[in-house]
């Protein structure tokens, strides 16, 4: 029952991230949710569980804006859940405010390693403009999206240390 449930928000994820948000939001500030909840699994579950819904988003992103494959696989997710986890046991969890505010610094962290490769890569890019019109805007709604998934995470703890 539980694979089945985590298959089935793996689903809702992306018709999320590839069919609501850009029919809300303009392009340039389509927030990320599959970043959003890689980097809230990996806030309550650990390294372990983040590393896999890091590859598994990363490879549904990839897929999902068809550009450069691996550009949100191996380096900026993966490492984004590295760093959060060295620091993950000097966070207290139970504030959505801290996990907005984190969410919103592995939104920037992202897009600086995203420039970087495409720098790496012979990519013509001017790192000030792309972080302006492609990070930036979407530091808020990604914060907005990790306080959202911060609660429905926390209540789900919540229930689950009642039921035990």
């Amino acid at each position: 029952m539980t694979r089945l449930a985590l298959v089935l928000c793996g689903f809702l994820i992306y018709f999320i991230q590839a069919q609501l948000l850009p029919a809300i939001f303009h392009t340039n500030w389509l927030p990320n949710l599959i970043l959003t909840i890689t980097v809230m699994v990996t806030l309550f579950k650990g390294r372990r569980m983040g590393l896999m819904v890091a590859v598994v988003g990363g490879i549904v992103h990839d897929v999902l804006i068809s550009n450069f494959f691996g550009l949100h696989l191996f380096p900026p997710y993966v490492i984004v859940v590295y760093l959060l986890s060295a620091v993950k046991h000097r966070i207290y969890e139970e504030r959505w405010y801290w996990s907005s505010a984190i969410v919103a610094i592995c939104t920037l962290l992202d897009g600086l390693i995203r420039s970087f490769m495409i720098l790496a890569s012979g990519g013509d890019l001017h790192l000030g403009v792309y972080l302006l019109h492609m990070v930036v805007p979407v530091l808020f709604w990604n914060g907005v999206l990790g306080a959202i998934v911060h609660g429905l995470l926390w209540r789900k703890e919540e229930q689950q240390d009642y039921i035990w």
